[in-house]
């Protein structure tokens, strides 16, 4: 949400405004044409608390029964604004009394409903979702809205003004190729020269531009990828807490000093993964040491007795203690006060993406406490909340979610390339069995399961953009480690699924996923495979192969007459892409000159490469 500017007004997006009809964008302007954040509720009588509602069938029909509309408040646990606006807003007697004669109130958490936040994201927590009685979206409103301003969008909505969105964007269909093109060349837009990181105003760490900057730099040579790198970084560390360790959720004003002071497990698995894979890639250790603060406080603070990563950690400690406050404390005043609550929800999602994170520290490092903590965490969650073949979301969930098992997937393979393991290839080959309750008939993937609680324009399913990268990242990966028939394929239909210009536009900065899947897709990549019994020299030519400064490349370590290449009587690595394989490589020092000498080679034989 915008701040108000110096006239106390709140200012609409242009690129809100476009999605509006006249008459929708009218009553956000009157929503936002008077009062400020601090405007507090008239002295009227007290009124009972909103009937927050589940999100279930019987809300849904109570609504078209009744002829009432339904407002839908998508929140977060840690979320600032979502706290203020409960407390201010749905505190207030005039809107609770208005919501209780007019109105069903269904309140979601976004953390728990990863659907409903991806549907709703454009509009930030909390994302208040107004409805006619069947469940039709007539106004979505992004961020807080105080009392009176609330009021009035209530009362322009109930009245029968129907308030929708403008027609959507014309599809713009791109092949594949000019796709990637355009991805590519709307993150260099997004880029920010004065600060660094991807955006102007708000400060995101967000790990996948990133890793596509150094894919651009090290695959295709491109200096100017190459230069973002570093101050993306150091806003990144700029982000992090100096007691307890962890990466606050993003900064504001177009700093990267500014902070929101959540800490999330997305954010802190963005975090780690940059800085390990920078660390790794561009053969730079300065990087572990953030990437360090990072794993200390995920393990102090984030961590559940069975080793499975919790949700959040809210910003403020309590009412009177925000986090700006907290947070400028030292180590003994904090451990006086407590600590801001922890959600200890486990998501399969979220740990799915820091068991990636810390299998890419592991391979920059080798420490075996590191890839320690990834496997326990994987393990956790397998036993909590996996359910024959797929993972639900979290404990108690009924859907089964695209971004629960695209996450996993990718956990469960990265497990396999640091461990050798083959209970990370069967759990692997499960979680791609469990795609096929998503597949859509046309190609990708649907974003959940049918919800038979929702209702109207809410039942639809969707195939979201970036969630068809991640899980064709999987499918990639999966590929080239040689889990099944067919991946590449499905991983190419998922892209082409989504493949329009008016649909990334809409992504801005998040479309790095999508992208790295669209050059992984035809890229040039490497096959590290590894032969040899378990003793120090095959454990050395293992280490090396994950410390490869390659970003395609891949790992897979076999025992003698259990691999797919010979053993030739000592430990040995073969280099292998789609086409050739090279000679067996014995010596640990050898293997980076080997690689890249083999991959020269490939170019050679095909310039497009």
């Amino acid at each position: 949400m915008r701040p108000p500017n110096r006239t106390g007004r709140w200012r609409v997006p242009l690129s809100m405004a476009r999605r509006f009809s006249p008459l929708g964008l009218s009553l956000l302007l009157l929503s936002c044409a008077h009062g400020s954040a601090a405007e507090a509720p008239a002295s009227v009588a007290a009124a009972p608390a909103v009937d927050w509602r589940p999100w279930d069938a019987e809300s849904f029909a109570e609504a078209r029964r009744s002829g009432k509309h339904v407002l839908v408040s998508v929140q977060a646990g840690w979320c600032h604004w979502c706290h203020v606006m409960n407390d201010e807003t749905f505190g207030d007697p005039r809107v609770r009394r208005l919501l209780a004669r007019h109105w069903i109130a269904v309140r979601v958490d976004a953390d728990a409903r990863p659907d409903l936040a991806e549907r709703f994201q454009d509009y930030a927590w909390p994302a208040t979702v107004l409805m006619t009685p069947e469940a039709e979206v007539a106004l979505p409103l992004r961020g807080y809205r105080p009392p009176a301003r609330f009021l009035r969008l209530l009362r322009a909505v109930r009245s029968g003004r129907r308030v929708v969105d403008a027609d959507p964007p014309t599809p713009e269909p791109l092949a594949l190729g000019a796709l990637r093109e355009a991805g590519r060349a709307q993150l260099a837009r997004l880029y920010d020269p004065a600060a660094g990181g991807w955006g102007s105003r708000q400060k995101y760490p967000y790990g996948a531009p990133l890793e596509h900057a150094l894919f651009e730099a090290l695959v295709r040579d491109d200096a100017a990828a190459a230069r973002r790198i570093a101050p993306t970084l150091e806003g990144h560390a700029a982000l992090l807490d100096p007691v307890d360790g962890g990466a606050y959720q993003y900064s504001l004003r177009g700093v990267w000093t500014r902070p929101h002071y959540e800490k999330i497990a997305p954010v802190q698995a963005d975090v780690l993964f940059a800085f390990a894979a920078a660390a790794r890639l561009l053969e730079e250790p300065r990087w572990i040491a953030p990437a360090r603060e990072v794993e200390r406080y995920l393990a102090a603070q984030l961590t559940a007795p069975d080793g499975a990563f919790w949700a959040s950690q809210d910003a403020d400690l309590d009412a009177d203690t925000p986090g700006e406050t907290y947070y400028g404390w030292g180590a003994e005043r904090r451990r006086e006060a407590g600590q801001p609550r922890v959600d200890r929800s486990v998501y399969a999602d979220r740990n799915g993406r820091l068991v990636v994170a810390l299998a890419e520290l592991h391979a920059a490092t080798g420490d075996p406490a590191t890839l320690e903590r990834a496997r326990r965490a994987a393990e956790a969650v397998d036993g909590r909340l996996r359910r024959g073949d797929a993972y639900l979301h979290g404990e108690g969930g009924r859907l089964l979610h695209l971004g629960d098992q695209a996450w996993m997937l990718r956990a469960e393979l990265a497990l396999l390339e640091a461990t050798g393991e083959g209970v990370w290839r069967e759990r692997a080959a499960r979680t791609l069995r469990a795609l096929d309750a998503l597949r859509h008939p046309d190609g990708g993937w649907y974003a959940h399961t049918e919800d038979p609680e929702a209702a109207g324009a809410l039942a639809e399913r969707r195939r979201p953009l970036v969630l068809q990268g991640v899980v064709a990242r999987g499918l990639l990966r999966a590929h080239r480690l040689g889990l099944g028939e067919g991946l590449r394929a499905d991983a190419a239909a998922a892209l082409e699924a989504v493949a329009d210009r008016s649909r990334l536009r809409r992504r801005g900065r998040r479309i790095a996923e999508l992208l790295l899947a669209l050059e992984e897709l035809e890229a040039p990549w490497l096959r590290v495979s590894i032969v040899g019994p378990e003793e120090p020299r095959t454990a050395a030519l293992h280490r090396a192969a994950l410390a490869l400064p390659l970003p395609t490349r891949r790992v897979e370590l076999g025992r003698p007459g259990a691999s797919r290449y010979p053993y030739p009587g000592e430990p040995a690595a073969y280099l292998c892409d789609d086409e050739a394989c090279s000679l067996p490589v014995h010596d640990p020092a050898e293997l980076a000159g080997a690689a890249e000498r083999f991959l020269d080679a490939g170019r050679v034989a095909d310039p497009r490469r």
